[in-house]
Formats: C-alpha cells, structure tokens, sequence
C-alpha cells in the first residue's frame, strides 16, 4: 500500500507524521496477513501432497505385503493327474496351475466312449492304499496303456497326523513331479506304494524321497528342490480338504478313507488284496451293451 501525495495536501508537518505513520502501520498488516496466507497456503499444499504420497506409499506397501497367489502343480486342474493311452504309451492330460484360491475343474465322466473311467485317491501314509496298487496297479495301467481305460490319480493327505506329515510330503513330492515331468507320475505312483511297507512310521525322509523320484526316472533338479522345500504342501492340504467335502462323478459324497477307487462313477467296496474281485468289480461296472 502506497500513500497518495494528495492525501498529505492541506495538512500541517505534525498531522502529516501522524498520518504517515499510520498509513505504515496499515501497510505492515496488510503485507503480515499476505504472509500468513502464503503460509497458510504453502502448508495445506504439503499437506495435500503429503496425504496424496503418504496414499501411494501405503498402496504400495500393502500391494508389497499382499501375497501373490501361490498356483497349485501344473496339470492337475481337477486336483488329480489324467492319463490315458494310445496302445503302447501312457500319456498325462495336461493343465495350467490353478491358483490357491481357484475352484478346481472336475474331469468329465461320459461313459459314453465304451471306456472305464478310474480315478484313485490315494495317500502314500495309508498302508491300504500301498496294498491296493501293488495288488492291482499293473492290471490298471496296462488297461491304461492298451486304450481300454483312463486313469486319474489324486494324491491326498489323510493320515498326516499318525506319520510326521509322510502324507503330505508324499503327495508332494508327486505334485512336483505331475508339475515338471508328468508323464513320470505312474511311476513315482508305483514306487512310492511300493516303498510304503518299510518306509517306517515316520515314511521317508525328504531325500530319501528325492532318491525315490530319481530312480523313477526323473532327475530334474527343479522337482528335487520342489520336493524339499515343500512346494505344494499347501496344496495337498486344499486338495485334500476339498476331496473331503466332495467327491466329483461318484456315488460317494465326501473322501473319508484312502484308497477310493471310482470306476465310472462307483465306488469299489471290496477286498484291497484282491485282484480277482476288483477285475470282476470292473466287468460288473462296465457291462457294456452289445
């Protein structure tokens, strides 16, 4: 604020000091509250772009912290590993990983195509279903392998508790293998039920595992880190919580033992040690109209 000469005009030299000094005083407010403004400005501006930062940094940090989806051993959509065969070659069905929050897809039941359709849940803890895949196993894949069947395997983890996680770390190290080198899977099936009657109470130990897998033909690197860090532990555990709750294309509503055997949609209630009953179960189920 500047002071128009023609203010002073008329007035004596003592009025003409006051007037001045005033119009000072006046022109200092004035310029303190300009200030206090910018202040006042320049401060809620920080404090916009503080909270707009603050913001983004907390987005970020929780986006961080937020755990990415842990996807569940390639080709195995259904929780179980598919196969089928042309003749002379089994092959595995294959599959993206599903994510742990993922609704798995069960495999289409269509008795339609004169095929049986197996599908075995099996836990590597449970001496029962060791017992039935060394009685019947063979016969099964060489149905396989001729083109007569399919066959899906669902690893599972019931007995868990008894055995110091054997189960779990089983059906592990099965998902490692149905991830990496699934056509591999019968194999490893067949060993590991094989091994179950000396592994011992607590099963075997991890490497003892990876052993197992390598002697079954698969030595890929890869699987035995998966297999001994506990890839798919997590998933075991959903897959197994799932089979318990349903069981898909069955006549049994919920997996509350190992071995289930379903072959077309009915469950197998016979002797495990018995192949002669379990092929007669078979021939009944498919019956096939002439």
């Amino acid at each position: 604020m500047r002071a128009d000469k023609t203010l002073f005009t008329g007035l004596v030299k003592k009025d003409r000091r006051a007037l001045a000094r005033e119009l000072a005083r006046l022109e200092r407010e004035e310029a303190a509250r300009r200030r206090r403004h910018r202040r006042i400005a320049w401060r809620t501006g920080l404090a916009v772009v503080g909270v707009a930062v603050l913001s983004v940094g907390t987005v970020t940090i929780v986006s961080a912290l937020q755990p990415t989806p842990v996807l569940g051993p390639m080709n195995m959509a259904s929780d179980g590993i598919l196969f089928s065969g042309d003749g002379s070659t089994v092959t595995a069905a294959t599959a993206a990983g599903l994510e742990s929050d993922a609704t798995p897809v069960a495999s289409t039941l269509d008795t339609s195509d004169k095929l049986l359709h197996v599908v075995v849940y099996a836990d590597y803890g449970s001496a029962d279903s060791a017992l039935f895949e060394t009685t019947n196993g063979s016969a099964l894949l060489s149905w396989v392998t001729s083109g007569y069947a399919t066959l899906e395997l669902h690893p599972v983890a019931l007995d868990d508790s008894v055995n110091q996680n054997y189960s779990k770390r089983a059906a592990n190290a099965v998902a490692c293998v149905a991830d990496a080198s699934p056509d591999a899977v019968p194999a490893v099936n067949t060993a590991l039920a094989t091994a179950q009657s000396t592994a011992g109470a607590s099963g075997l130990a991890d490497d003892a595992l990876v052993t197992l897998v390598q002697t079954a033909g698969v030595t890929d690197a890869a699987v035995a880190d998966c297999i001994t860090s506990g890839t798919f532990d997590d998933w075991v555990v959903d897959a197994t919580g799932r089979a318990q709750a349903s069981v898909p294309n069955s006549d049994v509503a919920a997996l509350d033992t190992a071995p289930l055997v379903v072959v077309n949609g009915t469950a197998y209630t016979g002797a495990l040690d018995d192949a002669s009953a379990f092929e007669s179960f078979v021939q009944n189920v498919y019956a096939p109209s002439e």
